[in-house]
């Protein structure tokens, strides 16, 4: 099952601000633990993940997250006022997480599952295109 966050399946343009002309012709995965991607600035890592939607291609994200004393769904981040530098907030990393395709997983054993039924999905969602 995937996860989204801010967008719907028609809606992900709104979140990129442009179109992809070419639909989503091709599909990465990353597999990771999903911490310190903002290592090179929030923005940076926004274009990037613009660039490659502009590209034609879907990007999966799969957090590998299995350990529960040390989630990254209990992560939290500061948020700071850019012209004065002062803590506006305290928010969950994963409201801030850049990539809108997602997938949590606690086990890693279901990987290959996982990736099956992503690949699937995309399958399916490029046929009906």
């Amino acid at each position: 099952q995937w996860y989204q966050r801010r967008v719907r399946s028609s809606g992900i343009n709104a979140e990129y601000g442009g179109s992809n002309p070419r639909g989503a012709s091709q599909l990465m995965f990353i597999v990771s633990d999903g911490r310190g991607l903002f290592v090179r600035g929030v923005e940076a890592v926004k274009k990037a993940v613009k660039e490659i939607w502009d590209a034609g291609i879907l990007v999966v994200f799969l957090i590998i997250d299995n350990n529960p004393k040390d989630s990254i769904l209990d992560v939290r981040t500061p948020v700071f006022d850019p012209a004065t530098g002062k803590l506006l907030r305290i928010e969950s990393y994963m409201e801030t997480f850049p990539f809108p395709y997602y997938v949590v997983l606690r086990d890693p054993t279901e990987l290959p599952t996982t990736l099956a039924d992503a690949l699937r999905q995309w399958i399916e969602m490029i046929a009906s295109q």
